[in-house]
């Protein structure tokens, strides 16, 4: 009877004869010598764990006490073997405080075995009990993120202020993640932890995050290299924004910096804001300066020009028409400026090539007709009707007459002989008081005749 055989041996306090009986006798691994399974494994257990260890990675028994050789496991500190024993959540929470004896390997490997409330417990518990387990709780989470969930793992570090846990843990997921708070707490925990670099990246490379949500953090943060924002800022469409934070917090040469480098095609925009900051005028000269002709002509002239301070803009307008710019946006510009300073505009207007004599025209009709009528003039037929128009409710008739015999064409004599026309009697006289007898060309007086005959 191998009941007896094993309790005379151990009254000889001989285990380790009694152990090779007993793994002899129990080869077979029979439901009826379940008691003889679990007195061999608490034996060993109490006298000499190595060997009970040793049976255990033999697993060659399936019938013992499995909460009882549990206990007898943590008793003798085989705390990986307790938790392969145990089922109990109390049980488990336990047994986990002692992470720091267990392999990582192994440790990942059981968590896949708990239901993720289960698990999420405990990886908290490994956190309160020892901040030297972040490391094995990260990995953890990298693995099961999805059975128990990105925002429950997340919360579980912030509840313990862990920004390093959220950043690693978060890294690890984010290029597989498409949520958007992932990718916002990963910018916001790399921030706390001060990798400027990794910030900076996700806010350029991502398009997963909320931009206004991402824009407010970085805004409150007031991190003291602003590149994140101005990048997020950039691709987002907050370019005002970003320009009321950099000056009002005294960047200014990350304005500089974000014109210059970053989007000189933005430079517009930026340039309004600060006029509608009050924005020093040395310091938006200096800026374009710096820009030079990457800079967009025509948004830039728009933003100043409805702000009503075009003239800032005439160095740099200047130095591009030096570069030989033909660009009409930026001859219109120069042409306004002239007006308002009256820097001998009438030359300017007659001379000048390239501005668009329908944009500078009408912006003459409310400063000076005389000018609105030179700039016309000088289309030579594409403004006509608004060379009639502005002479007319000016009272510049004479002009007027001058300019319909000089262009002798049958089409505008047409319009203005026209019995609808209520200025068709002051036309008449200043064409036969006037420009008619100035005319010393042939070819006008006869298209002129030809003019009035016909109508």
């Amino acid at each position: 009877d191998i009941n007896s055989v094993v309790k005379v041996f151990m009254e000889q306090n001989r285990l380790q004869e009694t152990t090779s009986i007993l793994l002899e006798a129990l080869k077979a691994n029979r439901p009826d010598q379940a008691q003889l399974q679990t007195q061999l494994l608490a034996m060993n257990l109490q006298q000499a764990p190595k060997v009970a260890e040793a049976i255990l990675q033999m697993n060659m028994f399936t019938h013992y006490d499995k909460a009882y050789i549990g206990q007898l496991c943590e008793k003798a500190g085989l705390m990986q073997w307790a938790l392969e024993h145990y089922t109990d959540t109390a049980d488990l929470k336990r047994v986990m405080l002692h992470a720091h004896q267990m392999t990582p390997e192994f440790l990942i490997q059981y968590f896949s075995k708990m239901p993720p409330e289960t698990a999420l417990e405990c990886l908290t518990d490994l956190l309160r009990h020892n901040r030297q387990n972040l490391q094995v709780v990260v990995q953890v989470a990298i693995k099961y993120h999805e059975q128990i969930g990105a925002g429950k793992i997340v919360a579980m570090f912030e509840s313990f202020g862990s920004n390093e846990g959220v950043f690693y843990f978060l890294g690890a997921i984010l290029s597989s993640s498409t949520d958007p708070e992932v990718h916002f707490k990963y910018i916001q925990a790399a921030s706390r932890c001060g990798n400027m670099q990794e910030v900076e990246r996700v806010c350029r490379e991502s398009t997963s995050y909320d931009p206004a949500t991402v824009k407010d953090y970085l805004k409150e943060a007031k991190l003291p290299d602003p590149r994140p924002l101005i990048y997020v800022c950039d691709l987002h469409g907050f370019v005002g924004e970003l320009t009321e934070y950099l000056y009002k917090n005294s960047l200014m040469k990350y304005i500089e910096v974000y014109v210059v480098k970053v989007n000189p095609l933005q430079c517009p925009a930026v340039i309004g804001t600060l006029i509608d900051l009050d924005c020093s005028e040395d310091f938006i000269k200096t800026l374009l300066q710096n820009v030079r002709a990457a800079c967009p002509i025509q948004p830039l002239c728009e933003e100043v020009e409805k702000r009503n301070r075009l003239r800032v803009l005439l160095p740099w307008l200047e130095a591009r028409v030096a570069e030989g710019n033909q660009d009409p946006f930026l001859h219109n510009g120069i042409a306004k400026i002239y007006i308002d300073t009256n820097r001998d505009p009438e030359t300017f207007l007659k001379t000048n090539q390239f501005y668009d004599s329908a944009v500078v025209g009408k912006y003459c009709e409310d400063r000076d007709p005389h000018l609105a009528y030179t700039a016309y003039k000088r289309s030579w037929g594409s403004c006509d009707e608004q060379l009639v128009s502005v002479t007319n409710r000016n009272g510049l008739f004479r002009l007027q007459a001058r300019y319909l015999v000089e262009r002798q064409s049958a089409e505008l004599w047409e319009i203005v002989l026209n019995e609808e026309n209520q200025y068709k009697r002051q036309v008449i006289d200043q064409v036969v008081s006037t420009a008619l007898p100035e005319s010393t060309n042939a070819e006008e007086v006869s298209a002129t005749v030809k003019a009035f005959i016909a109508a």
